[in-house]
């Protein structure tokens, strides 16, 4: 009994990693679309997560310099949740593959 408590416990945690990744590129997605769609960045929902997204980002911001700031913000914050998103995964991954057969 206490194996199998084990193996879900180590699920649970590589889990938990992933979901908090998933979260972090869902406000940093919101802030894309936000941008994209014009939102009153005056709105307390739109700047609170304007905050977080850049402060989420802010490793990638301007990594690559775009003529139109919608684009730039696409591409730049995109990198940024993808970076998120994948670290996410891999850190799942090898959480769980520390479980013992």
């Amino acid at each position: 009994m206490d194996a199998m408590a084990g193996k879900f416990q180590l699920h649970v945690a590589g889990d938990l990693i992933m979901m908090a990744a998933i979260v972090i590129a869902v406000i940093i997605g919101a802030h894309i679309l936000f941008v994209a769609l014009e939102a009153n960045p005056a709105n307390d929902i739109v700047s609170t997560d304007a905050d977080w997204a850049g402060w989420f980002a802010t490793w990638f911001k301007d990594m690559f310099t775009t003529s139109s700031y919608k684009w730039g913000v696409f591409l730049n914050y995109g990198l940024a949740a993808l970076f998120y998103l994948v670290v996410g995964g891999v850190l799942r991954g090898v959480v769980n593959g520390l479980q013992k057969p």
